[in-house]
C-alpha cells in the first residue's frame, strides 16, 4: 500500500501538478490502473477507494462527453486519486473539479510522462515497500523477549541471506521530525541504489518505525577493527544518506550474528542518548550511567513511577509558585554541588539547601540517599520527556 502523496515523491512524478484535493493526498492506494475508455462505457464495477487511475484527456477533442463522463463516474466511485494527461493549455470543466472536491478525490495533471512507465514506477515502489515492511516485522520479532539466539539467526538471514558470521549495527534517528512518508521515500531511493549493485550485500538497512537500523556483517578476518564509525559513515554516504541529518548510535563491539538482538538494542540506546544530548553520533560503550537509566525506562511500572514522582514536584511548584524542579535540574547537572547550583540559579546557598530538603521531604527520601535517587529520577525523566 502507498498514499497519493508518496506516489508524488516517486522519481517519475516530480513534475506532476495538483489540480485539486491537496488535503486528500493521504488517501491510500492499493491498485494503479490506466483507464481505457472503450472498455469503460459499460460499467465501472470494481473501481473504488484504493484505486489510483491514470487517464489521457487527449480523447476529449473527439468525444468530450465520454471523457468527462468517465472522469465524473470515477470520482463518484470515490477512487483514491486520478492523474490526467493534459495539454499545458487545457483546463478541466469546473463541474468535474467541484465533483472531485465534493467526493474528496485529488486530481493531478501531467503531460510528458508515459502512462505505462508511471504504472511500473508505482508498482515497483509498492513491491519494494512490501518487502521492507516485511523486514520491519521480522526485525520486531528479533527484538522480542521470547526470540532466542537460534531464532534470531534464522530470522536475520530471512532479511538478508548474505549476512556473515559477525556483525556491528547502527541506529539512525532523524534530527528533524520524521514521518512514514519521509522514511518510505528514503527506502524507495535506497532500493534503487541496491538494484544497481551486481552482487548481494552483506549489510542491510531495515525500517524501524520512523527510524533506520543498519546491520553490517563480516567474516572474522574482514572486521573493521577500530574504525567502525568511519566504516558506518562511508556506507551511509554511499547509499545516499546525509549523515548530519541523523543521530547515529552504534554498538562498538563486534558480536556474532546470533547476538543481533543485543547489538541492535545497544545501538538504539546510543541513538536515543544522541538525541537527548544533541550530539551527532555515539557508541554504546560511551553512554556511561545512562545505560541504566534507559533500562529503567523500558520497565512499564518504573516508567509510571518516574512520571508520578516528578509530578509531585511539578504540582508543588504550580501550587506554591516555587522553583523546586528548576533547582533540582541544576543540582543534578552540577553533581550535587550546592555552591555551583547556587551560582547557576542566582539564589543563596541556604535557599538551595532548603529547596533540596523540601524535595526530599515531598518524595519521602532519606537525606543520605536523596541525591543518588533524585539524580537517577531526573535523568530518567529527561530521557523519557525527550
Amino acid at each position: 500500500m502507498i498514499t497519493v502523496n508518496e506516489i508524488l515523491n516517486l522519481s517519475l512524478f516530480k513534475n506532476f501538478k495538483i489540480l485539486t484535493g491537496r488535503e486528500y493526498l493521504s488517501n491510500s492506494v492499493t491498485t494503479a490502473v490506466i483507464l481505457e475508455y472503450e472498455s469503460s462505457r459499460i460499467n465501472y464495477a470494481g473501481y473504488c477507494f484504493g484505486y489510483f487511475v491514470l487517464i489521457s484527456y487527449f480523447f476529449a477533442q473527439t468525444n468530450p462527453e465520454l471523457v468527462n463522463g468517465s472522469i465524473k463516474k470515477l470520482i463518484q466511485k470515490k477512487v483514491s486519486g486520478i492523474a490526467i494527461k493534459l495539454l499545458p493549455e487545457e483546463e478541466l470543466p469546473p463541474d468535474i473539479i467541484k465533483c472531485a472536491r465534493d467526493n474528496h478525490v485529488p486530481i493531478l495533471t501531467f503531460y510528458d510522462e508515459f502512462m505505462e512507465d508511471l504504472i511500473i514506477n508505482i508498482n515497483e515502489s509498492m513491491k519494494t515497500r512490501a518487502q521492507y515492511i516485511i523486514h520491519e516485522e521480522k526485525l520486531n520479532h528479533i527484538l522480542e523477549a521470547s526470540c532466542d539466539k537460534n531464532q534470531a539467526v534464522t530470522i536475520a538471514r530471512e532479511i538478508n541471506p548474505a549476512f556473515k558470521e559477525t556483525i556491528i549495527s547502527a541506529v539512525l534517528i532523524p534530527k528533524k521530525e520524521s514521518t512514514n512518508l519521509k522514511v518510505h521515500t528514503f527506502f524507495d531511493t535506497l532500493m534503487y541504489h541496491r538494484s544497481k549493485l551486481e552482487t548481494p550485500t552483506s549489510w542491510s538497512f531495515i525500517k524501524s518505525a520512523h527510524n533506520i537500523v543498519l546491520v553490517c556483517s563480516f567474516d572474522k578476518e574482514e572486521s573493521p577493527g577500530s574504525i567502525k564509525l568511519h566504516y558506518i559513515r562511508d556506507l551511509l554516504i554511499q547509499n545516499g544518506f546525509s549523515c548530519e541529518d541523523y543521530y547515529i548510535g552504534y554498538d562498538d563491539e563486534i558480536l556474532k550474528l546470533a547476538d543481533i538482538k543485543e547489538s541492535i538494542k545497544k545501538s538504539y540506546s546510543a541513538a536515543e542518548l544522541c538525541k537527548f544530548k544533541q550530539t551527532d553520533s555515539l557508541s554504546y560503550k560511551y553512554i556511561g550511567v545512562y545505560k541504566y537509566s534507559l533500562i529503567l525506562l523500558q520497565d512499564e511500572i518504573l516508567h509510571k513511577e518516574i512520571q508520578n514522582r516528578i509530578a509531585v514536584i511539578q504540582n508543588y511548584d504550580k501550587k506554591h509558585n516555587s522553583d523546586l524542579m528548576k533547582t533540582l535540574n541544576s543540582f543534578v547537572k552540577n553533581n550535587g554541588d550546592y555552591s555551583a547550583t547556587s551560582a547557576e540559579c542566582f539564589q543563596h546557598t541556604n535557599t538551595i539547601r532548603y529547596r533540596i530538603q523540601k524535595i526530599y521531604e515531598l518524595l519521602d527520601l532519606d537525606e543520605n540517599e536523596g541525591y543518588e535517587e533524585t539524580r537517577i529520577l531526573v535523568r530518567c525523566y529527561h530521557l523519557m520527556d525527550d
